[in-house]
């Protein structure tokens, strides 16, 4: 019997964590520890438990403090549901504690929540960041946010308004931030920082004693491949024309005021040149604007050229030819596609490109080796290739398929393209669910693939290119050597794109750790505007009945409603409260009624929550039946008007008596003068009040139908 077996797993004991369900893990315990404290800057490879560790802080936070609420943000509704998931899994929480919030939940029933009762909400931030602007709730009452991925906590992302908004509206805001990696950037870094308040820095790498134990080793495996030397003719033809571009903005570009230092321009240069062009085209007059806009479509048909190169470098030559079609189909509103077009060199590559496009690039000779070579290993194994581009997972997907035992699917993005529509959150959560049961052992994905999601143990990751982002780099790698040994292979032409890539994520990510080692002596504590919070501590009662609710809820066999079903539920009702809640307000007539006072009433006659009422007074307003007369006071939108004009009676606007009703009409006395009739299409209005001697003054037009004085009723001003 080896060691490990001897060894009797430890598992955190606390009072709302469900037993036997988190790993006591020293690291784990010691972050949490800090972060119940400070706001902490969580960085941690993949794998090693950052929502665990959010988990445990949480758990102290609704056991302390009982009375406040916790915000759980992830980018997305997929990040946020598997967050969701999470807590549950890991903590005692009734069905009532929980919402989530995403921008599939309408704002009436989100507003619901937030007045609401749940002890933990998880959203999307750009919800949360809506629903602050538009007032609809405050965080004043919140003990602590989550935000994961919180690498993008920089300029105008949600994040960074819902961090600051925090921080004013509550006495002792604590934020927790989570991250594989800040980046490898200094001032990045302290932007994140800055965004989200950090006080404290928590870093760990698969290197830490405390971490190693836990950690799984993944193998890195660089293949270099050489490209074919038909590709050699087409790469000449594309850098004479980018050349070609390129010396005319040096020679051009110092007489427009650039000051530069000699030699060629590179693509980050052409970026910045991009940049003042424009900023200079707002400021010239029309009349002087015309060699701005030279220079405009030289540098982005110079861009164009640039990323044509590193098509045909990195992908082979099915993806510039998809490429070329684009710019083909947009030359006609793209001014520099319509410049490389025009240009002489350009049929005879298309024409180079049409010769040799039956020869593939060689990474696809040795990505089919390196999948069978593993299903040969284990043929249960699950494998993931990462790819920069759509056009390239459609093309992979298609000649993986050839391959005998290989189940292959594509995963990319909701959004669609020209000529690719995206996957659907319903149609990604499919095909995560087959590769998880094994019905799929391939996935070829984006950068979809890379943040976050629950993706299964993955015994193989293939980058298909290198990328120049640390960030996505430790992302793709950390999707394996989860539960077993993993390994990972990055495939890269030599002497192209690729190479510089390679070696810039891996100095990169050196770069990142070194930041991380030195980043706690930069950071200060922040200043709270208000008091540490008393603790409210939960009475064993409580934890009872916690533990009693989740049994309960367990052995119901009614099924549990998603959020969204919630919503479209709660809507509907609102629905009908907004009916009654408008005949009340026509009976308040010009006066109307002050909110809080149309809440008691409704509470009291028909029992209904101030959430409710609030939800039915947002729908009457958007649909302007109703108007604030002010901040916490309505009336009929009419009757503002009509309460401003002068005399008995505004222009258009009547007292109207119903006489009778007669099947398909009524007769009505209009200012106890006129006798009138009112057909079904002539009255806009609340049907419930057309009963005999009903009096109402009402927004209308008189006409005369074959004699008979009939009015047209456009909208009831009040009830009398």
């Amino acid at each position: 019997m080896t060691i490990e077996e001897k060894t009797e797993i430890k598992y955190v004991d606390e009072p709302l964590i469900w037993p036997n369900k988190i790993e006591y893990r020293a690291y784990q315990k010691r972050i949490a520890e800090e972060a119940k404290n400070k706001n902490t800057l969580i960085v941690l490879p993949t794998a090693l438990g950052k929502t665990v560790i959010s988990a445990l802080v949480s758990a102290h936070f609704l056991y302390h403090y009982k009375n406040m609420r916790i915000l759980v943000m992830a980018p997305t509704r997929p990040l946020v549901m598997q967050h969701k998931e999470s807590f549950e899994n890991f903590l005692k929480l009734r069905e009532s504690d929980i919402s989530v919030l995403t921008g599939k939940v309408t704002g009436i029933y989100r507003r619901k929540v937030w007045d609401g009762d749940a002890k933990i909400i998880f959203a999307t931030p750009q919800v949360v960041k809506n629903d602050l602007k538009s007032e609809n709730m405050t965080l004043g009452n919140f003990s602590l946010l989550i935000f994961d991925e919180c690498h993008r906590a920089r300029k105008d992302y949600a994040y960074t308004f819902v961090a600051k908004k925090y921080s004013e509206q509550s006495g002792w805001p604590i934020i927790l931030g989570m991250t594989a990696s800040p980046g490898a950037d200094n001032k990045k870094i302290g932007e994140i920082c800055k965004a989200l308040y950090i006080e404290h820095m928590e870093h760990r790498s698969e290197e830490d004693e405390d971490v190693a134990p836990y950690v799984k080793p993944i193998d890195i495996d660089w293949r270099m491949v050489d490209l074919p030397i038909e590709y050699r003719d087409a790469l000449r033809i594309i850098k004479e024309m980018l050349d070609e571009k390129l010396k005319w903005l040096v020679r051009t570009l110092p007489r427009m005021g650039f000051a530069r230092k000699p030699g060629n321009i590179n693509r980050r240069e052409l970026l910045e040149i991009g940049e003042k062009l424009r900023y200079d085209l707002g400021k010239k007059p029309g009349n002087k604007k015309g060699p701005i806009y030279s220079a405009i479509v030289a540098q982005s048909a110079s861009l164009t050229l640039y990323h044509a190169l590193e098509l045909l470098q990195t992908q082979g030559i099915h993806a510039i030819k998809h490429f070329l079609e684009r710019v083909e189909s947009e030359s006609d509103v793209k001014k520099s596609y319509k410049a490389l077009i025009k240009n002489p060199n350009y049929d005879p590559l298309k024409k180079m490109l049409d010769k040799y496009e039956h020869i593939d690039h060689p990474k696809l000779k040795f990505l089919k080796e390196e999948i069978i070579k593993q299903f040969q290993v284990n043929p249960k194994s699950k494998i993931i290739v990462f790819s920069q581009y759509r056009d390239t997972t459609s093309y992979l997907v298609e000649n993986l398929k050839s391959i005998q035992n290989v189940s292959v699917e594509r995963f990319v993005g909701q959004a669609s393209r020209l000529g690719d529509l995206g996957l659907k959150q319903k149609d990604q959560a499919n095909i995560l669910e087959g590769f998880k049961n094994g019905n799929t052992n391939v996935l070829v994905a984006t950068c979809i693939a890379e943040e976050g999601l629950d993706i299964p143990s993955v015994d193989l990751v293939i980058f298909y290119e290198p990328v120049p982002s640390e960030i996505r780099y430790i992302q793709r790698k950390g999707r394996t050597g989860r539960k077993v040994a993993g390994r990972t292979v990055i495939l890269a032409a030599r002497d192209t794109y690729d190479t510089i890539y390679l070696y810039l994520s891996d100095r990169k990510v050196k770069r990142m750790k070194n930041i991380m080692k030195n980043l706690n002596q930069e950071l200060n504590p922040i200043i709270r505007l208000g008091s540490k919070p008393q603790q409210i501590i939960m009475s064993k009662e409580e934890l009872k009945e916690i533990d009693d609710g989740v049994e309960l809820s367990k052995n119901d066999t009614i099924s549990i409603q998603s959020e969204e079903e919630k919503a479209l539920r709660f809507t509907k009702d609102v629905d009908k409260v907004a009916k009654r809640v408008y005949i009340i307000l026509l009976k308040a007539g010009m006066k109307g009624m002050l909110i809080d006072d149309l809440i008691e009433e409704m509470s009291e006659q028909e029992g209904l929550s101030s959430s409710m009422t609030k939800g039915a007074i947002d729908n009457l307003e958007k649909i302007e039946k109703i108007s604030k007369i002010s901040k916490d006071h309505v009336a009929i939108s009419s009757a503002t008007t009509f309460t401003s004009g002068k005399g008995a009676y505004g222009r258009n606007i009547y007292e109207i008596k119903i006489e009778k009703v007669y099947p398909g009409r009524a007769v009505v006395w209009i200012n106890d003068r006129w006798r009138a009739r009112v057909m079904p299409h002539d009255f806009e209005g609340p049907e419930s009040i057309i009963k005999k001697n009903t009096r109402f003054r009402a927004k209308g037009t008189l006409y005369r139908d074959e004699g008979t004085l009939c009015i047209r009723i456009k909208e009831v001003i009040e009830l009398l």
